[in-house]
């Protein structure tokens, strides 16, 4: 199994550096804009956690397509109420005037984030690692935008294991993420 892994990163670290993403430009967001901190204080909250936790923590990305026919921002969300034994949460957003639409809510989400090179319905496919929760071996798997939303688990279809898949790792760790409540 660790050799597996080893394997996958090894390839993510290759694929991640050509930095290449066609059609695409993404930001990484060192800190959020106002607004979309005030989006997801709400969101997060209204999404069964009363009180929220000290733990949260973001880290968001935007993309951008070079069309400027589609922007969306990425957000993986950690801490003891965001995260399990398969992964954390993962919130694809659309912006909407001054707030956001969900266009995907994905659990058991594994870092490394990528957005790939392939598209459905004007939106690009994101790889996620998925392990962990009784899935072993690990895998890469594919959500791809549906017209409506994005598949909400990533170990089950729509979402289908990746074969060969180009793309750029936009989320590799926590280590640049930032408190959500403070």
């Amino acid at each position: 199994m660790k050799t597996r892994m080893a394997e996958y990163i090894v390839g993510i670290v290759i694929v991640g550096a050509t930095g290449f993403l066609p059609g695409q430009q993404v930001s990484k967001l060192a800190r959020p804009s106002g607004p979309l901190t005030r989006f997801l204080r709400s969101h997060l909250s209204l999404s069964g956690n009363e009180t929220p936790a000290t733990t949260t923590r973001i880290t968001a990305v935007s993309v951008n397509s070079d069309d400027g026919k589609s922007e969306e921002d990425i957000v993986y969300v950690s801490g003891q109420d965001w995260c399990g034994s398969g992964g954390c949460t993962m919130l694809i957003l659309k912006p909407a005037n001054s707030s956001f639409k969900v266009l995907g809510r994905v659990t058991i989400v594994q870092l490394p984030i990528r957005v790939l090179n392939s598209m459905h319905n004007g939106y690009p496919d994101i790889g996620v690692f998925v392990q962990g929760g009784g899935i072993l071996p690990g895998y890469e798997a594919v959500l791809a935008f549906n017209g409506k939303r994005y598949s909400s688990n990533p170990s089950t279809p729509p979402a289908r294991k990746a074969t060969v898949t180009q793309g750029k790792v936009i989320i590799g760790t926590t280590d640049d993420s930032v408190p959500l409540y403070n």
